[in-house]
Parts: C-alpha cells; structure tokens; sequence
C-alpha cells in the first residue's frame, strides 16, 4: 500500500517538472547558461553578485555561504504532509532585492535551486545563475561558511 507522503511527493514532482517544461521552453537563457560550477558561483559572489539560499531555514542555520550580501528564502517547505512549493517565493524573494539585481543561488545539491532559479528568470529575473553541486560542492571546495548562532532554551542543552 502507498502512504499518502509517497503519491503527493510524487504529484509534487510531477508539477514542478510540468511548471519547468513550460519554463524552460520560454525562458529566454538556455539552462547551460544558467548554471555555473561553484567556482564561477565564489568568483561571482565576490565580485558582487547577492547569493539567494533557497534551503529551509533549519538547513540555512547549520551553516550557508559566506558572503557580504546572502540571504535565505526557502524555495520548498517540508509539511506533515510531505513537500510543498513555498507559495511565497517570488514575493519573499522581491522583498530582499529587485529584478535587476545579480544573483546566484544555491541549496544543498543544486536541484531546488535550478528549479528556483527557473522560476525567477521565467518570472522576469534578468541576471541569475545556478550555482551547481549546492552547498556541499561550496564545503568540498573549502569555500568560507558561516554558521547562525541560536540561543538555546534550557530543554534543548
């Protein structure tokens, strides 16, 4: 028997790859010009270009890239229910800058972020790259990385 987790995280799959066909068919910028290897991302990142981390928070918490200009918007939410497409992206993302601005943005493999980076391109982002490998390319690279301090309650020592 299949666990209702199993079919929505399938359907979700199957909706997000509908959304990037129709993406990808007219976006303007072909996806080999779209994703760069996480050197090209380091060099782009610190030469001004603003780093867009689309894991969860928890993940963004435990450690993300160093960068003067980094800032975190989950691109998918995890639910009780399995995974779910943050229906606030585009409107989190345009809060923290415009679409003119150079981003390049990065998860933890560089699968949520091609999909991110899709979207924002498609929706009218005209400089955005795809940082391939994610962060674990970023950490295997020895790139700097920051991790976010939280204070801890007494129950969770």
């Amino acid at each position: 028997m299949v666990s209702l987790h199993v079919i929505r995280s399938f359907l979700l799959l199957f909706i997000v790859s509908i959304h990037l066909c129709r993406t990808t068919s007219s976006s303007s910028e072909p996806e080999a010009n779209i994703t760069i290897d996480v050197s090209q991302a380091y060099k782009l990142i610190h030469s001004g270009y603003t780093f867009l981390d689309v894991r969860t928070v928890e993940e963004f918490e435990k450690g993300h890239v160093d960068s003067e200009k980094v800032f975190n918007v989950p691109y998918w939410l995890y639910t009780p229910q399995g995974q779910d497409i943050n229906p606030n992206f585009l409107e989190h993302v345009s809060s923290f800058c415009n679409q003119t601005d150079h981003l390049v943005v990065g998860c933890k493999s560089g699968v949520r972020s091609l999909y991110a980076t899709k979207v924002l391109v498609s929706s009218g982002f005209k400089t955005v790259k795809n940082m391939d490998g994610g962060y674990i390319a970023w950490v295997n690279k020895r790139f700097p990385v920051k991790v976010e301090h939280k204070e801890l309650k007494y129950d969770e020592l």
